[in-house]
């Protein structure tokens, strides 16, 4: 009698281009005090001119939601929603890093960095890698 096995294939589709395309964070939890400054680095690989970058944050049993993007924020909103964290585009160290002068325990949250590919419309996307 022959043996048989469950198996699943899971193809992913995207361009040569946006599957080198991806961002890396550290792996970890980053202890910091109330009042210090907070740094967390976000670096990426991109073959195109300029990514676009974000950074998301999400609290237990919560959807993530954008904290700031790469662009300088437009209006009262953006700004109140980025609540003191910033974050530069660096081309030359491919950098995006988070920062904020002074913590507080609502920052208390799990950060992440994304990029979405500016260049086209192809149906693949960047990757996230965590270090």
């Amino acid at each position: 009698m022959p043996l048989s096995f469950p198996f699943m294939v899971l193809i992913i589709v995207c361009s040569k281009r946006t599957c080198a395309d991806s961002v890396m964070q550290p792996k970890g939890t980053v202890p910091i005090q109330e009042g210090r400054h907070v740094l967390l680095h976000c670096t990426y690989d991109y073959s195109g001119s300029t990514p676009g970058l974000f950074w998301y944050e999400q609290y237990p049993h919560e959807a993530p939601r954008l904290l700031l993007t790469q662009y300088e924020a437009s209006d009262e909103e953006e700004k109140r929603r980025s609540r003191g964290f910033s974050a530069k585009l660096e081309k030359n160290s491919k950098s995006f890093h988070l920062e904020k002068n002074s913590s507080e325990v609502s920052d208390s949250a799990v950060y992440y960095c994304a990029m979405r590919d500016t260049e086209s419309k192809a149906t693949g996307g960047a990757v996230q890698k965590h270090h």
